[in-house]
């Protein structure tokens, strides 16, 4: 479960921004879009879904790809390798900005705990490091500065292991190495070991390039009955005339590669005709379909997804009909966060105001981001917040100079 993301120097974003899930409002306001986890000891709910709205080249892409930027890095176990340089980038519009590290930190539930991680880190190396945990109370685990350890807890059994090992072989962790993949791959069990597998196994990220991507997963989940059942039904409900999938999966030689064949059959006056995914179907049918094994898995295992332009190729309706899935159909807790353009999809009765961001940017270009909870006075009238939205009230809107084609 995701609760807070935090970064800073990340591409746009110059100053430190805080993007959370927690509930603020009332708890009468749509109860079914937000839960309340196990560990969390006060009254705050965390929130299943939310949308982000921003004029282009405000920040919302830079927000979700600092999501995925972070990813890599603990995927990566650190900064090594051609890859970082390309995902790490500092904002670049001052002279000392692109000069000092970025900071990411995430806070999240793994196994059941709560735990709030971070560091700061060029493309060469990690400058700082460190780790929470909260049972009562928020406890630090661990902290440090390039290799060195400058503070932790008693408590913390890995790094208690680690300074023994040090001790007798006499190794040092690596500057562009992160302790927390460290320890995780050395000692099973332990706290590192749960944070690092919700960065690999519970966060999602769709970024708008990577469609072909969760293409290739859907065609390998129709091998498997169950979730090319659901895939079906998800294609059925989304009223694109599509009755059943046939899929035809032909792996190559080598194991890796593989060719697909997807027919879709429509029924018109009685009679059954096929059509082929890839050339007869819309762009945006190809998406949803693209989109329906991740989403399936997701929704099933209870994982976080960040996902850039949601509302790209599909029609409104549809949107808020992929939204609604994680507001009903969501028992283990998953959540979406969306960044979107389409106005339309804000009703009263799909989100709640704190469910809605808006990403803006300064005249030095730097981005911010703003929770429509975070506005005084606004009454809970989502009609007359989409007029004052598009009017630039709240920000995420271009201003347009008159366009001419003349000089």
């Amino acid at each position: 479960m995701f609760i807070n993301f935090a970064t800073k120097n990340f591409r746009s974003i110059k100053e430190r921004i805080d993007f959370s899930m927690c509930k603020h409002g009332s708890n009468r306001e749509i109860p079914q879009n937000r839960f309340h986890p196990e560990c969390f000891a006060d009254a705050n709910d965390l929130l299943k879904s939310a949308v982000i709205y921003g004029a282009n080249a405000s920040g919302k892409s830079n927000l979700i790809r600092a999501v995925a930027a972070m990813q890599f890095v603990v995927r990566n176990k650190g900064v090594a390798g051609p890859e970082t340089k390309i995902m790490l980038e500092p904002f670049k519009l001052d002279k000392e900005s692109q000069y000092k590290p970025i900071f990411f930190e995430m806070e999240l539930i793994a196994r059941g705990k709560h735990f709030r991680y971070g560091f700061e880190c060029t493309h060469e190396k990690i400058v700082s490091e460190w780790l929470y945990g909260k049972k009562k109370r928020m406890v630090l685990l661990f902290a440090r500065k390039d290799n060195r350890f400058v503070k932790s807890s008693s408590e913390f059994v890995e790094l208690n292991t680690w300074n023994r090992i040090i001790n007798d072989t006499k190794l040092t962790l690596p500057e562009n190495t992160l302790f927390l993949s460290t320890a995780a791959q050395m000692f099973s069990g332990g706290d590192c070991e749960a944070v690092q597998n919700w960065f690999e196994n519970n966060l999602v990220v769709f970024s708008t390039d990577s469609i072909h991507q969760f293409m290739l997963y859907t065609l390998q989940a129709l091998n498997d009955e169950f979730f090319a059942k659901r895939i079906t039904a998800l294609l059925n409900k989304a009223d694109f005339g599509i009755q059943n999938l046939t899929a035809r999966i032909d792996k190559k030689d080598d194991g890796k590669q593989f060719s697909a064949n997807v027919a879709t059959s429509h029924i018109i006056d009685g009679t059954s005709y096929s059509l082929d995914m890839f050339f007869n179907e819309s762009d945006g049918t190809q998406k949803v379909f693209a989109l329906s094994a991740p989403l399936i898995d997701i929704l099933s295992k209870g994982k976080v997804l960040f996902v850039d332009e949601l509302d790209a190729k599909l029609h409104p309706l549809l949107v808020s009909n992929l939204l609604e899935l994680f507001h009903e159909e969501n028992t283990k807790n998953a959540q979406i966060i969306a960044a979107v353009h389409t106005p339309s999809i804000l009703t009263e009765t799909l989100f709640r105001r704190d469910q809605v961001w808006f990403a803006n940017k300064l005249k030095s270009g730097a981005s911010f981001f703003n929770s429509l909870a975070d506005f005084p006075g606004v009454r809970k009238n989502f009609a007359g917040i989409v007029k004052e939205y598009l009017h630039g009230c709240f920000g995420g809107v271009p201003y347009i100079k008159e366009l001419s084609i003349e000089k």
